[in-house]
């Protein structure tokens, strides 16, 4: 398990990779879920970001520039920050033939189940930015984020249901109607079915 953290660290490198990026990034994950809820609400071992495919060289240019560094190529890339202790998390979406992003984790990749996963049509919106004690970053919808951890072990095929995965499901239902919830267990279940 990765140590947690301190707040004021995940904190100030959104501010350095706000400040030190062109390639847009949007925050997922707990710390996500945490900027959504406009407050902390559990210890963050890294922080979890997308983007999309296309930025990947850029980022491959810039976060070395940062001091961070990886090996990884696939869908799902690890960044550390010599000397920080910082860990990034970066996930590579693609588009679909209509422009909306999705997940491929293409055969022999490390890390899932391969296959194409969609996401919630505005998971990636530009313009939505959600702030937390002054610090304003991008973050994915909360229907995707709700989506991501409700199938995360059909993704990740070797996952067991993590209790954070459950805490953030369980806070992010707050955001919606129960008709709005209903929707989003349908689309989860016809995204199952269809596997």
């Amino acid at each position: 398990m990765k140590p947690a953290l301190p707040t004021h660290e995940i904190l100030d490198t959104l501010r350095e990779l706000h400040a030190g990026l062109t390639a847009p990034l949007w925050l997922s994950g707990g710390v996500a879920v945490d900027f959504l809820m406009g407050r902390w609400t559990r210890p963050h071992g890294d922080i979890d970001l997308c983007t999309f495919e296309q930025y990947r060289p850029a980022l491959a240019q810039e976060l070395p520039r940062l001091g961070y560094y990886t090996n990884e190529t696939g869908w799902l890339t690890q960044w550390y920050q010599q000397g920080s202790g910082r860990r990034l998390e970066i996930i590579f979406l693609e588009c679909d033939a209509n422009g909306a992003p999705e997940l491929h984790i293409h055969p022999g990749d490390p890390l899932g189940v391969a296959g194409h996963y969609p996401t919630a049509p505005d998971y990636l919106d530009p313009l939505r930015t959600a702030e937390l004690e002054g610090v304003r970053f991008r973050v994915c919808s909360p229907a995707g984020e709700w989506l991501a951890r409700a199938g995360s072990v059909d993704v990740v095929g070797t996952r067991q249901r993590d209790p954070k995965l459950d805490h953030d499901q369980h806070l992010l239902e707050s955001l919606f109607t129960a008709d709005e919830l209903a929707v989003l267990r349908a689309l989860l279940a016809a995204r199952q079915a269809a596997r």
